[in-house]
């Protein structure tokens, strides 16, 4: 791809490094931003400046939380007794929004 500013190139280039992110959607997505107003723009890069800093991971299960311990492992209510092994946070999420499992990971 061709750019007409160094700008539009760096940002293209830094949403492709993101996984699942090819170069053209990467312009897509750079396109979008530059559309919309500063704002949302600000509010966007924020939001993602504070969840790298303040993201924390479970003590117990690694989970991603805002605290110490997440929600699933802070839950009294959720059965110690069944424990879940997953691979990733993609597989603790799947599983969540099923609504069905009340152990813990």
């Amino acid at each position: 791809m061709v750019f007409s500013s160094s700008l539009l190139e760096n940002a293209v280039n830094e949403f492709a490094k993101l996984p699942g992110i090819g170069k053209k959607t990467a312009l897509r997505l750079v396109l979008h931003l530059i559309k919309q107003d500063a704002a949302e723009v600000e509010n966007f890069s924020s939001t993602i400046a504070l969840m790298r800093s303040e993201i924390k991971f479970c003590k117990r299960c690694f989970n991603i939380s805002d605290a110490e311990l997440c929600n699933i492992c802070s839950n009294k209510l959720r059965g110690n007794d069944t424990i879940c092994v997953v691979e990733n946070i993609r597989d603790v999420i799947a599983i969540e929004s099923t609504q069905q499992f009340n152990g813990v990971y």
